[in-house]
């Protein structure tokens, strides 16, 4: 454990139930949620530890707190990490939830929003960043290309307005006909694109951020369990009928695209890997 970083348990009190990983389980889901603490209102480590101790009431696992660097347990996916995010300014702060099961998620996102809106703010520089993959990992290999695709049609990928050079939709520049408003390559600001593959089995998910996002958890949760259902959807082949029409609407719109915009999508797709699980 790094010299900056402490260890607490959870509270013996906790009531709630444990969502961990089981036997049997085919996905596994992960969340970030970044926000400032309002130093205007509260003195930063009070109010980091006041996090910290309600969060120890809503979970049976163990917190990892450090404020200076980030945690390098080899447990650290399993527990709750409080520390720094370095695309933030000042004082702000990221949360992680531990791996953990669909309706974990739920339950993380029904008790951690609240707690930004107690303690802190959020900005236009702020986000929230879900992760999904199988838990099974040897042979599977998701084309993420066709996810993409399928998260455009049902309006996800741009449900949250683009924050400025960051987490932005990939189909813009072919609906819009233009050059990616965005930078190329990752900053301290984050990457340029809204959904990116991470592995062959694990996408992680940008969308969702921006001025008060905390402040509607009932359309994040929502929106979470539509990506979750369509994670599902793409890993079992499900509805292959409207597969197909998408991936035929979608070639119709490259081939209708000028030159230009087709090379800006080609080298966005590329940034985001979703294209090294296969073509659409």
């Amino acid at each position: 454990m790094a010299d900056t970083t402490t260890r607490y348990r959870s509270s013996a009190t906790c009531s709630y139930p444990n969502h961990k990983i089981q036997a049997g389980d085919i996905y596994q889901f992960g969340c970030e949620l970044e926000f400032y603490i309002d130093t205007d209102r509260h003195k930063f480590t009070e109010a980091v530890d006041a996090i910290r101790c309600a969060v120890a009431e809503i979970t049976d696992v163990d917190i990892l707190v450090d404020l200076t660097y980030l945690p390098d347990e080899p447990d650290r996916y399993q527990c709750i990490q409080i520390k720094p995010d370095n695309s933030l300014d000042g004082h702000g702060i990221e949360i992680n939830t531990p791996i953990t099961s669909r309706q974990g998620i739920k339950h993380y996102l029904t008790h951690l929003l609240p707690l930004i809106e107690q303690y802190g703010y959020t900005n236009a520089d702020t986000g929230l960043h879900f992760h999904i993959s199988t838990v099974q990992t040897d042979g599977v290999n998701l084309n993420f290309y066709l996810y993409m695709l399928m998260c455009h049609e049902r309006g996800l990928l741009s449900s949250w307005a683009p924050r400025t050079g960051y987490s932005h939709n990939v189909m813009d520049i072919l609906l819009k006909h233009t050059k990616a408003e965005a930078r190329t390559k990752k900053t301290e600001k984050g990457t340029v694109w809204n959904l990116e593959k991470i592995a062959p089995n694990r996408i992680e998910i940008k969308t969702i951020g921006g001025t008060n996002y905390h402040q509607n958890a009932a359309r994040i949760i929502g929106e979470f369990e539509e990506y979750a259902g369509l994670f599902d959807l793409l890993r079992f082949d499900r509805k292959p009928v409207w597969r197909a029409e998408l991936i035929a609407q979608h070639k119709n719109l490259v081939a209708s695209t000028p030159k230009e915009a087709q090379s800006e999508f080609s080298k966005a797709i590329a940034q985001t890997n979703l294209m090294a699980t296969g073509k659409a």
